[in-house]
């Protein structure tokens, strides 16, 4: 803390006055200590005075002990938890108990110390990392919230201005020929492509901002590869992907898997320079999980730019400049998996994808 900034708030919820006055004097010895700053403790003693003293002032760290007088154990940080959403909450115990430690930190706290083991240095180091690591999380969920605010716009806005967009170029379509009818066409396939990007889009963000809460399912893997690979070869008449995957071999993903393979399977075709494409899929399932090679004949991969073949950035590669396997490589790490290129041989790119089996 530098000279002028307001001490640190803290609540310390503590029944035992000989534990109280315990941490409050680690608190003072530790402002001398390279790693403190000045604080203010406000002291409570019982679950009821906690809330009511979190409801009526603001604190950026809760020294919080689980046994009090009202409730115990995980209770007791729920309870609070409840209170409070951008505080950090450091449990002090009279037990050395790992399971509980375990369960304080799913629940939410930042540290858990059994009160046998502190002293000023621990206690303030433990201080510094829960601020830091709960200002962290704040900053997580304001980005977040920005994300469900963008993919709203994505849903709505975006969305509603394209199909008045392609609404009116089908209008005008029978009403045109020639040159001007192939442009209003255009306008159409493009729309359309801007739909499916901004669905893609939307997808990407849900996953980030659920996280682990995504819904995933068993998927048939051959009749999610069968159904892109009879689009995909519509593509032109000399493309032909050969696929060989067990039957009733399934994965844990969900209804985006299609377009995953639909992204890989057009970027083999579009990026192919030889007259007759070729593609092969292969899947095998080996333990709990269930590796899947797509293979083409084309140019390859400079060994420059395989490092950035996934990203953003990724100079071109798929489509909507490189979206297309940024895309496909967020998707697949969602589901637990992986996906990394190397060089086909003779010629051309082997895509590796690694899915969980379901």
């Amino acid at each position: 803390m530098t000279a002028g900034d307001e001490p640190l708030a803290v609540l310390l919820v503590e029944d035992n006055p000989g534990d109280a006055k315990l941490v409050e004097h680690h608190l003072r010895d530790g402002s001398t200590h390279p790693l403190g700053e000045e604080v203010a403790v406000t002291h409570v003693e019982s679950l009821t005075e906690a809330e009511t003293a979190l409801e009526s002032g603001s604190y950026e760290l809760v020294f919080l002990d689980l046994g009090l007088p009202e409730t115990t154990g995980i209770e007791t940080l729920e309870r609070v938890d409840e209170t409070v959403e951008t505080t950090a909450i450091i449990v002090l115990t009279g037990l050395d108990d790992s399971e509980t430690a375990i369960e304080a930190i799913q629940q939410g706290a930042q540290d858990y110390l059994p009160k046998g083991d502190l002293d000023a240095e621990t206690l303030w180091r433990s201080l510094r990392y829960a601020v830091e690591r709960e200002r962290q999380e704040q900053e997580l969920r304001r980005r977040t919230e920005q994300l469900g605010f963008f993919s709203s716009i994505l849903r709505h806005d975006v969305n509603n201005g394209i199909e008045v967009i392609k609404r009116n170029a089908h209008l005008l379509e029978p009403e045109l020929d020639g040159e001007q009818r192939e442009r209003a066409e255009t306008i159409i396939d493009w729309s359309e492509n801007i739909t499916d990007l901004t669905e893609k889009i939307q997808v990407m963000i849900e996953g980030i901002t659920h996280g682990e809460q995504q819904d995933l399912e068993a998927v048939d893997l051959s009749t999610v590869v069968e159904g892109q690979v009879e689009t995909v070869e519509q593509m032109g008449e000399d493309v032909r992907i050969e696929t060989s995957i067990p039957f009733g071999l399934s994965v844990r993903a969900n209804e985006m898997l299609p377009e995953v393979f639909h992204n890989l399977l057009t970027n083999a075709v579009e990026h192919n320079d030889t007259d007759q494409p070729r593609i092969t899929v292969d899947a095998e399932q080996s333990g709990e999980t269930v590796t899947v090679s797509i293979a083409d004949n084309g140019p390859g991969i400079p060994d420059d730019e395989r490092g950035e073949l996934f990203s953003w950035q990724g100079g071109g590669t798929g489509d909507s400049g490189g979206f297309g396997l940024y895309f496909v490589q967020t998707m697949i790490e969602s589901y637990g998996g992986s996906i990394t290129a190397a060089a086909n041989e003779p010629r051309g790119t082997e895509f590796t994808i690694r899915l969980p089996a379901a």
